[in-house]
């Protein structure tokens, strides 16, 4: 009797784990060096570098260095892409954690749902479209959607619809959003790696072109970029672009 008790309670065991190792997305372009630390294991055999088609599993941290990059599918069609000096992890495809650095993540399904945190910060994204997320030194990040739409959720702040091109600040325990801001989406095509530096164009590229020809014919070539950093929760650092204004 022992052994027919046991044994149905493995198989769902093991099922389980493979559904839930199984549902991660999945690496299908490496340049440079990326390694994987598994997290339960610290010493040098949990670190190991990763290879294309590799798979992941949630204890891993994906690591990038100097002038490298990753980026990895799922079946879901999401696409993810890691910049260069940056450390992410994932409990599935679409909940990770940024530990620093900068990602992206794009998807043209709708109403598919992400779940996005740093160090001290989470967020939920409802909807579609490409997002780069980047860590902030006060352990918050910045939500910035290069084309989307869709609503960003915080637990302390509510939640706030997504516009193309309108950063979002997400901070602290319980999070809460802090000032938004218009970035010049021109200035992030041209100058992110994120977007350029892949041998495949995203997905989302049609999308993407329209919303910088939207942007600018609204706002007519004058940006808040999302360039600087969070020192703290009320000081965001921004460089300003666009025409100069009149004394």
């Amino acid at each position: 009797m022992k052994p027919s008790f046991w044994f149905p309670i493995a198989v769902v065991n093991f099922t389980a784990a493979f559904f839930l190792y199984g549902q991660l997305p999945i690496p299908s372009f490496v340049l440079g060096k990326v390694e994987v630390i598994n997290t339960q294991k610290f010493n040098q055999d949990g670190v190991r570098l990763l290879n294309e088609h590799e798979l992941i599993n949630t204890t891993d941290w994906i690591c990038t260095g100097v002038n490298s990059r990753i980026e990895l599918k799922n079946k879901s069609s999401a696409t993810y892409r890691l910049g260069s000096m940056s450390v992410v992890s994932f409990k599935n495809s679409n909940n990770f954690k940024l530990h620093s650095g900068s990602f992206l993540f794009c998807t043209n399904k709708k109403g598919i749902e992400f779940k996005i945190s740093s160090a001290n910060a989470k967020a939920t994204f409802r909807g579609s479209g490409t997002i780069i997320v980047e860590t902030t030194s006060n352990g918050g990040f910045k939500f910035i959607p290069v084309e989307g739409r869709g609503i960003l959720m915080t637990e302390k702040g509510g939640s706030k619809k997504v516009e193309s091109g309108r950063m979002f600040l997400v901070l602290g325990k319980p999070s809460y959003f802090g000032d938004a801001y218009d970035c010049d989406l021109m200035l992030i095509i041209k100058s992110s790696n994120l977007i350029n530096s892949y041998p495949a164009p995203l997905p989302t590229f049609g999308r993407i072109s329209l919303a910088i020809y939207s942007q600018q014919l609204r706002l007519k070539g004058k940006f808040e970029a999302l360039i600087g950093d969070a020192p703290t929760n009320e000081n965001l650092q921004v460089w300003t672009f666009g025409e100069p204004k009149a004394d």
